[in-house]
């Protein structure tokens, strides 16, 4: 307790009080998203590890041929590593934009599926590279890619709906839930095209002559 001016006391909540007003504050609903986010983030620091020791296989293999560790900037497996671990931190911001305020304003369930997917379809990212020929990357990389943008494009476009109409796509029954994420999907993807696009014609001019 404090005492405050005037002589009152003041008296901070206990701990079980705290615990009853976090249930208030944080509904049950927001634990999927919640958990999505964990898993994210446990799959955020495996990929570190992966870079790491791909890094010290790409050593190894090096020292065995008797070159230096400098000439193993280019090996194959530093390469996935590296992508791998740096598209990683590059989806962050967006993925954890897209999950929670898919959670806050359209929907907590929607947002804790199409999250899990993401998350699922981002782990297989690293193994599909490395099927390509030397292990190197190949189409089937977006056979991670693609779900993993499914997922945040269609939170996203889910979000981007409600904010400009008012409609929540999770009102309509499932079967039309899915087919308003596959074109809100293809919709914001037409949409990031097409200001790629535009800002291409704006800013090109400037290298050409360099």
């Amino acid at each position: 307790q404090l005492v405050a001016p005037r002589g009152r006391v003041c008296h901070f909540p206990r701990s079980a009080e705290f615990r009853s007003q976090s249930v208030v504050m944080v509904n049950n609903e927001f634990r999927g998203p919640a958990a999505v986010t964990v898993c994210y983030f446990i799959l955020y620091y495996g990929f570190m590890m992966l870079q790491l020791d791909l890094r010290s296989d790409a050593k190894a293999r090096k020292e065995l041929k008797g070159e230096t560790q400098d000439s193993s900037t280019r090996d194959a497996g530093i390469v996935m590593g590296d992508r791998s671990y740096a598209n990683m931190l590059e989806q962050m911001g967006p993925f954890l934009v897209a999950l929670w305020s898919c959670a806050a304003c359209v929907s907590p369930a929607l947002a804790t599926t199409l999250g899990a997917i993401a998350v699922f379809a981002r782990f297989w990212y690293p193994i599909f590279w490395s099927c390509g020929p030397g292990g190197e990357w190949n189409v089937s990389v977006e056979m991670s890619a693609q779900p993993y943008y499914f997922s945040v494009f269609g939170m996203l476009g889910a979000v981007g709906l409600w904010g400009f109409s008012g409609a929540n796509v999770t009102e309509m029954n499932w079967a039309l839930v899915v087919l308003a994420i596959v074109g809100l999907y293809l919709l914001f993807g037409i949409l990031a095209l097409l200001v790629g696009k535009v800002l291409h014609r704006a800013t090109r001019g400037a290298y050409e002559c360099t």
